[in-house]
């Protein structure tokens, strides 16, 4: 399969002050990985390994010290302007939390359209039938459209979050910890529908968790991060049953005592 993410020699860095000096912390460190097309990879790791700030820099929330990171073919460390837009449209990112992800004020119709008014040129009619049937298409019945998020259970707002990401038909979605603020009850549904999402519309995932069980469930592949690097990638089944890192060993083995 072909890549169709790419990252590689990736480092981040930020400023910080410490006893009155000015300093720089790398969060990443001269990361490679590969996204194939097609596949769900999953990148695991304890809090503070780097993940977030990895999604981030994938889909231009902040910028990378160094490195490349190519998408569908295209550089998007230095892309600006329409062309970073056109890019963006076709990688979208779910994030941790999906109340704190939508504007409290502002119908959930509303924010599901909001992509088609800033990537394309279709007027508000059409707009609103695509938001309806995307808002369909995620189980959602279509008084849901006129709720603020305050009045969406945990559940809900996800799927919302969903419709959005998929309106402008993406070819990729970055997910940074989708079910960690969700009810043990509902998180099996909602990997259930991220599956069924992926295949009805032929995505690529790359999906950020500390949840290792989480990870074996959904993805083809795993990535092992530690301080900003890389340590190991399998297959998802043969990480479990012949992981190669010691850190990937003991996180194993705390996922199980858990």
């Amino acid at each position: 399969m072909t890549p169709l993410l790419s990252l590689q020699g990736l480092r981040v860095e930020f400023g910080a002050r410490a006893a009155g000096r000015k300093r720089s912390v790398t969060v990443i460190d001269d990361l490679d990985l590969e996204v194939l097309e097609g596949e769900t990879l999953a990148v695991v790791g304890e809090s503070g390994a780097g993940k977030s700030t990895l999604a981030e820099a994938v889909v231009g929330l902040i910028h990378p010290t160094g490195g490349s990171i190519r998408f569908s073919g295209t550089e998007l460390v230095g892309l600006r302007g329409q062309a970073r837009r056109r890019m963006r449209s076709r990688m979208q990112m779910v994030a941790q939390n999906p109340l704190l992800a939508l504007n409290p004020r502002q119908a959930v119709g509303n924010q599901v359209e909001e992509p088609l008014r800033v990537h394309t040129s279709l007027n508000r009619a059409h707009r609103r039938l695509r938001a309806n049937e995307m808002i369909a298409a995620l189980d959602l019945s279509p008084a849901m459209r006129d709720r603020l998020p305050h009045e969406l259970s945990g559940g809900q707002a996800q799927r919302v979050v969903l419709a959005r990401a998929l309106i402008l038909e993406p070819s990729m979605i970055i997910f940074d910890e989708p079910t960690s603020s969700l009810d043990v009850s509902v998180q099996a549904g909602v990997l259930n529908l991220l599956q069924q999402i992926k295949a009805d519309h032929g995505l690529t995932y790359l999906f950020i968790t500390h949840d290792l069980g989480v990870a074996r469930h959904l993805a083809d592949r795993i990535a092992v991060m530690r301080s900003g690097q890389i340590v190991e990638q399998q297959t998802a089944s043969a990480l479990f049953d012949h992981p190669q890192h010691a850190y990937t060993r003991t996180l194993i083995a705390s996922a199980l005592t858990v």
